[in-house]
């Protein structure tokens, strides 16, 4: 029996229930956006009652902000082990291990994503959102600090590396709107030709 199936009434253990409320969440977010899903919605999508929803989250605003931060913790942690694999003394490889990270990671979770990137900070909803702002600059932090060792190494422009950190995370973010999963080329493939063209305009003259 597939989660969409089961009834009101079928058990689960706490952290598989849980579990497939963030997954169903994330889907209806994506799919219809924040305002436009109701509790209600995920509920019925999991197989239980609204009442039995209440259980795991008290409102559509907590259930919101695990989602995200469920999302970007996973994203965190591949982009730390993609880092991992990549020498310490090699900045420019470690640039594109993190961005290529981040483009599988929009192949493998296209609706996370859309939800992380752009259902969230488009709402006003949320009033707590310090946990999910400290995850942001976390992982922004990680790009960040790849930036400033490759400026210090003499292979990038002394340039202003936050700027330079956002400006590839603008063309990163961007592409779940446009790119097709069955396209021509993969999320990874697009984002090593973006970033090709994004560090020649940084290196030093």
């Amino acid at each position: 029996m597939s989660d969409a199936e089961q009834t009101p009434h079928t058990k689960m253990p706490g952290k598989l229930r849980r579990a497939q409320i963030l997954e169903a969440a994330t889907a209806l977010f994506a799919e219809t956006g924040y305002e436009g899903t109701s509790l209600r919605d995920v509920a019925e999508r999991c197989g239980m009652t609204k009442a039995a929803l209440y259980y795991h989250f008290t409102d559509k605003e907590a259930l919101l902000r695990s989602v995200v931060e469920f999302r970007m913790t996973r994203m965190i942690d591949l982009i730390s082990t993609a880092l991992a694999r990549v020498p310490e003394d090699q900045p420019l490889d470690r640039i594109r291990a993190f961005v290529r990270a981040s483009a599988s990671h929009i192949d493998n979770d296209r609706a996370g994503w859309v939800v992380g990137s752009r259902i969230f900070w488009s709402i006003e909803a949320l009033k707590d959102r310090t946990a999910v702002v400290k995850l942001r600059d976390t992982y922004e932090g990680l790009l960040r600090a790849e930036i400033e060792k490759a400026i210090a190494a003499g292979e990038l422009e002394d340039r202003n590396p936050g700027m330079m950190a956002r400006m590839i995370l603008s063309w990163v973010n961007y592409m779940p709107r446009w790119h097709r999963l069955d396209g021509p080329m993969s999320s990874e493939q697009v984002a090593d030709g973006f970033l090709d063209m994004t560090l020649d305009g940084m290196r030093p003259r």
